[in-house]
């Protein structure tokens, strides 16, 4: 009887560890087989027929339970795994896809001019970067920050420090200039000059512009 007792605690303690369809159907079918069991136990075998009878009913009424439950538990994930890429697919109503990027800055008429005016710049000689950045919306924009740089890090380059604009009026625009020297050391070949802007610290790639600035030792004739 004891054996029978911790046998049907251990079906339990391992029913009780699935899921809960699973779980359900064990507990309802394990009442179910003990009144089962029990009755007919006790019409077979008189009070030890009863306490027989109700074990194994009990046992069998947990793994036919267990097993419809686990049936049903199974069905359901099915459905659920079916129904993930469908949810996946279906864009959320909150989210704002931007494929282009929209600035209310623009750059107009950017240049570069060296100093002898060939297209060449040449060891001590100065070039000058000149740009407008046009606010172009009905609101001022503040944080505006103009930059110039030497993309290929020439070590004999030096470029003026960029300066900050507190802020472009609606429909309005300034123009910005910076200076590019070249020290004594300057050797034949080409710088790459970006000039773009940023405004509240992030860059506005779509008005980035690149030079390509040939260099040189001396004056070419």
């Amino acid at each position: 009887m004891k054996k029978g007792v911790i046998f049907i605690l251990g079906v339990l303690l391992l029913v009780s560890s699935c899921t809960s369809n699973t779980a359900v159907g064990a507990h309802m079918g394990g009442e179910f087989g003990h009144v089962i069991g029990s009755a007919i136990g006790g019409l077979t075998g008189g009070w030890r027929g009863h306490h027989t009878g109700a074990i194994i009913g009990t046992v069998g009424g947990i793994a036919a339970g267990a097993a419809i439950g686990s049936a049903i538990d199974k069905a359901q994930e099915r459905k659920y795994e079916e129904h993930i890429p469908q949810r996946r697919q279906q864009p959320a109503d909150d989210i704002i896809y931007m494929d282009d990027e929209i600035s209310m800055l623009e750059i107009r008429h950017a240049m570069i001019t060296e100093t002898q005016h060939d297209g060449v710049l040449t060891r001590g000689e100065e070039c000058s970067v000149v740009f407008e950045i046009h606010n172009t919306s009905d609101n001022t924009v503040y944080d505006v920050c103009p930059f110039v740089e030497d993309v290929t890090g020439n070590k004999h380059i030096n470029i003026s420090p960029n300066l900050k604009i507190e802020s472009i009026g609606p429909r309005q625009g300034v123009r910005y200039t910076a200076t590019i020297l070249a020290d004594k050391r300057l050797k034949d070949g080409e710088i790459m000059v970006r000039v773009g802007v940023a405004q509240g610290g992030k860059e506005v790639t779509s008005q980035t512009r690149q030079f390509t600035v040939p260099t040189a030792k001396n004056v070419r004739e």
